[in-house]
């Protein structure tokens, strides 16, 4: 195998609360993930040593801070190999928008070169290296619908979540992860936490109004604050006829749950007029795809 294409689904998450601050610097969290098909493409070909990427989206680095990169490096030191790598980056999935796109790349990466360079490592393998890269980085590699644990790293599969249109609306500007834990750590014990249980009892149902009703974000409060766009678009999403919105991750995107086409249609309609990003996704039970 000389080249590869893969394509790197985005995630939404459908709750997400923020535990306790962890000796590492991370924070335990209790998150339940969903795979979306937006996705980025990444096509891999061989070649005799070196990483060289090239972007459609000229806002991304590629520097050594990008995952892409990191992936590959540190699949380098892992191996003890010296291969190389051509990869050329088609994104879709939006920057710095709480849908890990980031992560979807690092995982593909790491699945990708394993395959292309015939380095023989199992899924288990890889995830374990995927945690050094990112929180986000092993469910991505997983994908479906999925309770997240410890770091959101610790990762339980559950009952696909089928067949439900996701418009994903993002307002064209980034918020710093590290202000939001902070934010949320300054109200201290003045904030209620929530549990998981029912919203997975309701997946497990497979009972899709039930699951829109009982979204949450620990980080949408803070955000909003800050924010107040990420509320009007929650708003206009649930009286365009959605089930249920939630912004995803530390923000800012926000997203719409929906089992009718022509409802997110018209989410979409009015939104891609006067915000940056707007597009239809489904739910989907995997974490990339291969052509």
């Amino acid at each position: 195998m000389d080249n590869l294409t893969i394509h790197a689904n985005a995630k939404i998450n459908l709750f997400l609360e923020v535990l306790d601050k962890r000796s590492d610097g991370y924070h335990n969290i209790e998150t339940v993930f969903q795979s979306i098909d937006l996705h980025d493409t990444i096509i891999f070909k061989e070649k005799k040593s070196g990483i060289s990427i090239n972007c459609d989206n000229k806002d991304l680095p590629l520097d050594s801070s990008n995952l892409i990169v990191r992936a590959y490096e540190l699949l380098l030191k892992e191996s003890g190999k010296n291969y190389g790598v051509d990869i050329q980056l088609i994104k879709r999935i939006p920057i710095g928008a709480g849908l890990a796109g980031g992560s979807a790349d690092a995982g593909a990466t790491l699945i990708g070169l394993n395959e292309l360079w015939k380095l023989g490592y199992d899924i288990n393998d890889l995830i374990e290296l995927g945690k050094k890269l990112g929180a986000d980085v092993p469910f991505c590699m997983i994908g479906g619908t999925a309770i997240g644990k410890e770091r959101g790293d610790l990762i339980t599969r559950l009952k696909p979540l089928s067949d439900v249109y996701v418009v994903v609306a993002n307002p064209g500007f980034e918020v710093s992860t590290a202000w939001a834990y902070k934010s949320l750590a300054d109200l201290g014990l003045t904030r209620n936490r929530k549990n998981d249980n029912i919203i997975i009892e309701k997946i497990n149902e497979g009972n899709i109004l039930a699951v829109a009703e009982n979204l949450y974000n620990a980080f949408e409060e803070i955000v909003i604050k800050k924010y107040p766009i990420v509320a009007e678009i929650k708003s206009d999403m649930i009286s365009l006829g959605a089930l249920g919105a939630l912004m995803t991750g530390s923000g800012p995107t926000v997203f719409a749950l929906t089992e009718d086409i022509a409802i997110a249609q018209n989410i979409k309609d009015h939104f891609e007029r006067h915000i940056k990003f707007c597009t239809i996704a489904k739910t989907t039970d995997h974490s990339i795809t291969r052509s």
